[in-house]
């Protein structure tokens, strides 16, 4: 996914119960996209006051994932090959 198309994402997100967003994409093919497109999610959940709160990416691509951003937990999408970030957001962001 193309750094340019990374707030079409955050622009489609999908409520879930207990205040969490969603957003699913592609997993990106190499590390320096993946670092760019998770700091964009904590940068634009933090200025939507929804942090980030769980990240899921394929593992086996990119195990060093869990101790970089040791402050979210992260989890294996499994073979669904996709980036899921969830996001935690207070009912005026959801209205």
């Amino acid at each position: 996914m193309a750094t340019a198309n990374l707030e079409q994402y955050f622009d489609k997100v999908v409520p879930l119960p207990n205040n969490t967003l969603l957003t699913v994409a592609p997993a990106p093919a190499c590390e320096d996209e993946l670092l760019k497109i998770l700091d964009g999610a904590m940068l634009r959940g933090f200025g939507a006051r929804a942090p980030l709160t769980e990240i899921h990416l394929p593992l086996e691509r990119f195990p060093f994932m869990a101790s970089k951003y040791w402050h979210v937990p992260v989890e294996d999408c499994g073979d669904a090959q996709v980036l899921r970030l969830f996001f935690d957001a207070s009912e005026e962001i959801r209205q």
